[in-house]
């Protein structure tokens, strides 16, 4: 199936259980708190399986996935992902590898993040973002995926105000250019010593 940019596929609460496998393209998935606040949980791409915890256990579903930009995945009913998971126990090896990797990382960011400033928290998310979607430009690497401002400061649980005048200052150093949701890192050592990480690891692998 083909989805438009800013679709809906899924929605947190809802009773669906069908499970989508991403061919191409991004999506983004998002939870609201009881006081309103929308928060970026993750962002996916091709090769990801989504929605797989209500397809194993027919539970509602915990969050929102939205399409960012064109997206095109195969959707698998609830009894057509169990029948295939029953047949291929290598598959369900893996799949719940999957889970249980991002039951990990969701909490090693929370510790991440708890420990740190602001402006190390903005380097470390944009570390972990580049990871898994930079692209290598002329002008430096830059993330595949349009996250805004607000949705950074939701990542790392930090004020819109915060997160600004922490990019004002990586901006302000030639360390990243920013455009409309838009993120190229230009100087990735200094990225990854305002991160705090290790001299030795001051590269980021990227797709």
């Amino acid at each position: 199936m083909d989805y438009a940019p800013d679709t809906t596929l899924m929605r947190q609460g809802e009773h669906s259980t069908h499970v989508l496998i991403l061919l191409d393209g991004h999506v983004k998935v998002v939870t609201t708190s009881y006081n309103g606040k929308t928060v970026l949980l993750a962002l996916r791409s091709r090769g990801d399986l989504v929605g797989e915890l209500a397809g194993l256990d027919l539970s509602p579903r915990m969050a929102t996935v939205q399409t960012a930009g064109p997206v095109s995945a195969r959707a698998l009913t609830s009894s057509e992902f169990h029948s295939f998971l029953e047949t291929n126990p290598g598959a369900a090896r893996t799949i719940t590898g999957s889970v249980a990797a991002k039951l990990r990382l969701a909490t090693e960011r929370i510790l991440d993040y708890s420990s740190h400033d602001v402006p190390a928290r903005v380097a470390r998310v944009l570390v972990r973002l580049l990871h898994d979607h930079g692209v290598r430009t002329p002008e430096g690497l830059a993330l595949g995926i349009r996250v805004s401002q607000p949705e950074l400061a939701s990542i790392i649980s930090a004020s819109e105000a915060a997160v600004s005048k922490a990019l004002t200052d990586l901006r302000g150093r030639g360390v990243v250019a920013t455009g409309y949701r838009r993120f190229t890192v230009t100087d990735v050592p200094a990225l990854m010593e305002q991160a705090g990480f290790p001299p030795k690891s001051r590269r980021i692998p990227y797709s």
